[in-house]
C-alpha cells in the first residue's frame, strides 16, 4: 500500500505540475492574442492617421517655402509642422507595436551602438541617474534595425527615469544567451536558440501585478495625464517581436524593473555604417509617375515635387499608371503608395514598369506596409520607402538619391529626350470612353502645360461645354450614344472659335475636314499631342 501511495502522490504531483504549465502557456498565449488583436486596430489607425499628416505636413511646407515672409505667420507655420513632426512620431509608435514599421536590418554589434548611445543616454536622464552598462565577453552580433534599437533603448531608459524620481541607478545589460526548448514551451512564437540579451533595469518604483498585465498596451500609463503617450513600453514590444525576438518584464513593488530583449543571434559579420548624405535640397527636371488614391494626399506630393522642378504625371489606381507607363511617355522614376485598391497591387505594378522601361526607378510610400513590401518584418531585398508623412526635404534628397545613381543616369541617357511642354496654356476638353486612355491623356496634356477636363461620354461633355469657355476640344470618334463628329457640330455651335481634334482608329475622316477639325489617328503618341497642340 505504501508503494501504491507514494506512486500515488507523485502522480498527483505531476499531474498538478503539469496543469500550472498549461495554465501559464494558456494565459500567455490570450495575452498575445490579445496584444495581436490591439495591433491590428492601432496598425490601421496609423495608416489613416500618416496620410492626414502627409497632407497637413505637405501644404504647410509648401506655404512656408512660398513668398511668405512675415515672421509671424512663420512661427505659426512652424509651431503646426512642429506637431506634424510629434503626430508622425506617435504614428511610428502605434505601428511598432502593430509590428507594421518597414524596418531595415543590418547585421549590428550590439555593443557598439549601446556605447555610440551613452552621451545621449546620460544628457536624457540627468544627473541625479547613474548610469552602469556590463556587457559580457564575446558578444554576438544580431540582425536588426539599428536606428529602431536605439530609438527602443531610448525610451526604456526613459521609462527608468520616470519610476526613479528621486534619482537612482539604471543598468544595461549586454550578453549571450540561449532559450532552450523548456523554457520557449511557455511562450507563444518563440523558436529554440542563441539570442542577444539586451536587459534594461532600474531600482525605482516598480509596477503592481495589474499594471504588469496591460504594461505593453498602447497608451496605458500610469503617469499624470500630460506626462507620456503610454505608448514607450507597446513600442518596445513590438519593435522586439517583429523581429523575431523575445520580450520580457521583470518588476518588484518598491525594488525596480528589469525589461530583458533578446534578439535572434546573426552569424555574420557587422555591416559597415550606411553614409548620410546631407547638404542643400535640390530638385530636378526629370518625370515622375505619381500613383495615389487618396486625392488629398496627391495633390500635396504633385505640388510638392512640381516646386522642386520636377515633371508630374499621376495616376488614382495601379491600372491607370500601367496604361501611362505603356503609353510611351518617358518616365524616370516611379513613386507609388503601397496599399492600393484593385487587383493590380504596387509590386505587380513596379514589376511590370520595369519590364517596360528597363531603367526606370521605384520609390514606394506608405503609412502602413502590410506585408506587400516586407515579409518576416524586414522591407525586401532592394526596395527603396519612404515612409509616410514625411517632409518636403526628406523627398526630396530621397528622390536624388534614386535618380543620381549611375543605373539610373545611364538608363535615362538610353531614352529618347523628355517631353517639353507646349508653350501657350490653353484649356482642353478630352473625351474619350477607354478608362485608362482617358486617365492617360489627360496626363500627359497636364505634363504639356495645358488646362485638362476630361470625360467619358457627349452629354457630360456638352454640359462642360455650356459652362466653361475651352479653347480645344479632343474627342474619339466612337462614343456611347452620340459619335464624336456630331458631339463636336453640337460643341461648334456653343463655342464657334473652340478647335477640333478627332481622334480615331479608323485613319483620317473626310467628314472631320468639313467641320474644319484635325483627324488625329490613333494610337497617338505623346508627340503627336504636342504637334497639334503646337
Amino acid at each position: 500500500m505504501d508503494e501504491v501511495q507514494k506512486y500515488q502522490k507523485e502522480l498527483e504531483s505531476l499531474v498538478e505540475e503539469r496543469t500550472t504549465e498549461l495554465q501559464s502557456a494558456q494565459a500567455a498565449l490570450q495575452h498575445s492574442q490579445k496584444l495581436e488583436a490591439i495591433g491590428k486596430l492601432t496598425g490601421g489607425v496609423a495608416h489613416d492617421f500618416n496620410n492626414i499628416l502627409q497632407v497637413i505636413g505637405g501644404n504647410l511646407q509648401l506655404l512656408r517655402d512660398s513668398s511668405v515672409r512675415e515672421q509671424l505667420p512663420l512661427k505659426h507655420v512652424d509651431t503646426a509642422l512642429g506637431a506634424v513632426e510629434r503626430g508622425a512620431k506617435l504614428a511610428a509608435q502605434l505601428l511598432a507595436f502593430a509590428r507594421r514599421q518597414p524596418l531595415q536590418p543590418v547585421v549590428i554589434s550590439p555593443a557598439r551602438v549601446v556605447q555610440q548611445m551613452d552621451e545621449l543616454l546620460r544628457r536624457a536622464l540627468g544627473e541625479t541617474i547613474a548610469v552602469e552598462t556590463i556587457r559580457g565577453g564575446g558578444l554576438w552580433n544580431t540582425c536588426v534595425d539599428p536606428y529602431q534599437l536605439e530609438n527602443v533603448i531610448l525610451n526604456l531608459a526613459i521609462n527608468a527615469r520616470d519610476a526613479m524620481p528621486s534619482g537612482g541607478k539604471l543598468t544595461i545589460e549586454l550578453g549571450n544567451a540561449m532559450l532552450d526548448d523548456d523554457y520557449v514551451a511557455s511562450q507563444h512564437d518563440l523558436a529554440p536558440g542563441q539570442y542577444v540579451l539586451i536587459a534594461i533595469s532600474d531600482n525605482g518604483s516598480g509596477m503592481t501585478r495589474e499594471v504588469l498585465e496591460r504594461a505593453c498596451e498602447p497608451f496605458f500609463t500610469t503617469k499624470p495625464e500630460g506626462h507620456g503617450t503610454g505608448l514607450g513600453l507597446s513600442m518596445a514590444y513590438g519593435f522586439v517581436k517583429q523581429t523575431g525576438g523575445h520580450f520580457q518584464i521583470y518588476t518588484e513593488v518598491g525594488h525596480g524593473t528589469t525589461i530583458k530583449m533578446y534578439f535572434p543571434r546573426s552569424y555574420k559579420a557587422e555591416a559597415s555604417e550606411p553614409v548620410v548624405k546631407s547638404g542643400p535640397v535640390m530638385g530636378g527636371n526629370e518625370t515622375i509617375l505619381v500613383v495615389e488614391d487618396d486625392l488629398a494626399v496627391q495633390a500635396t506630393v504633385v505640388e510638392m515635387l512640381r516646386s522642386l522642378g520636377y515633371k508630374v504625371m499621376k495616376a488614382d489606381h495601379a491600372a491607370a499608371a500601367l496604361a501611362i507607363l505603356s503609353s510611351g511617355v518617358p518616365i524616370d522614376l516611379l513613386f507609388t503608395d503601397v496599399v492600393m485598391p484593385g487587383q493590380l497591387r504596387s509590386p505587380e505594378l513596379a514589376r511590370q514598369a520595369r519590364l517596360i522601361h528597363p531603367d526606370i526607378a521605384v520609390l514606394f510610400t506608405s503609412g502602413y506596409t502590410q506585408n506587400a513590401i516586407v515579409h518576416d518584418g524586414k522591407l525586401d531585398a532592394g526596395v527603396q520607402l519612404l515612409s509616410k508623412p514625411y517632409a518636403r526635404d526628406q523627398l526630396a534628397r530621397k528622390l536624388r538619391q534614386l535618380l543620381s545613381s549611375e543605373q539610373a543616369q545611364a538608363g535615362r541617357a538610353a531614352q529618347e529626350a523628355p517631353l517639353e511642354s507646349v508653350g501657350a496654356t490653353r484649356r482642353v476638353l478630352f473625351i474619350d470612353d477607354d478608362p485608362d486612355l482617358l486617365a492617360t491623356t489627360c496626363a500627359l496634356l497636364e505634363m504639356l502645360n495645358q488646362r485638362v477636363d476630361g470625360t467619358s461620354n457627349a452629354a457630360d461633355a456638352l454640359a462642360m461645354l455650356g459652362r466653361n469657355h475651352y479653347d480645344v476640344l479632343i474627342t474619339d470618334y466612337d462614343l456611347p450614344g452620340m459619335d464624336g463628329i456630331e458631339l463636336a457640330r453640337r460643341a461648334k455651335s456653343c463655342q464657334p472659335e473652340l478647335k477640333i481634334v478627332i481622334a480615331s482608329g479608323y485613319g483620317h475622316l473626310d467628314e472631320a475636314k468639313a467641320l474644319g477639325a484635325i483627324t488625329l489617328p490613333k494610337p497617338f503618341s505623346p508627340s503627336d499631342l504636342k504637334r497639334i497642340l503646337a
